[in-house]
């Protein structure tokens, strides 16, 4: 018996490979639609991100009694202000960057997330939106075939 030696090969049985994809496939069914709903929730996350971004310029607008401009681009919106007096205002001329909470002045998209059409408004004195208004914003993510809208209201500036 000396001649005579077990080898033992290195592998899978074929009962341990199919066990494991069939794992892999239960998981998978049970993970995609999750995935989907993140990706849903993306887009509506980032709308009210994008109605409050509008509605913070335009109280603050009020509040400092400047006008503040909001420019929105296919992936970004950006608030601006106009520093000097609201009589001498130039209607879609803001230099001056004004800070959101976030600490910048620019909200940008998730990825596959867009807005249309490109559109710039500003806030007066009181709220109402000079230029630009009413706006209507599409709000689009590819990745699950979404989309939604807001709206600036022309007389009182309400986004909604």
């Amino acid at each position: 018996m000396k001649g005579w030696q077990s080898r033992v090969e290195a592998g899978f049985t074929l009962v341990e490979l199919v066990t494991v994809m069939s794992l892999i496939g239960i998981m998978a069914f049970f993970a995609l639609p999750k995935l989907t709903q993140v990706m849903s929730l993306q887009s509506s996350g980032f709308k009210d991100q994008v109605k409050a971004t509008i509605d913070y310029a335009r109280k603050i607008a009020v509040a400092q009694r400047r006008h503040v401009c909001v420019s929105i681009a296919a992936s970004t919106i950006t608030v601006t202000t106009d520093r000097g007096l609201p009589v001498n205002h130039t209607n879609g001329n803001c230099p001056s960057t004004l800070l959101l909470p976030s600490g910048s002045n620019v909200v940008t998209a998730p990825t596959s997330v867009t807005m249309s059409p490109v559109v710039s408004f500003d806030f007066d004195a009181e709220g109402r939106p000079v230029t630009g208004a009413p706006a209507t914003i599409t709000i689009t993510n590819a990745s699950v075939s979404q989309s939604s809208t807001l709206t600036v209201e022309s007389e009182s500036g309400y986004v909604h």
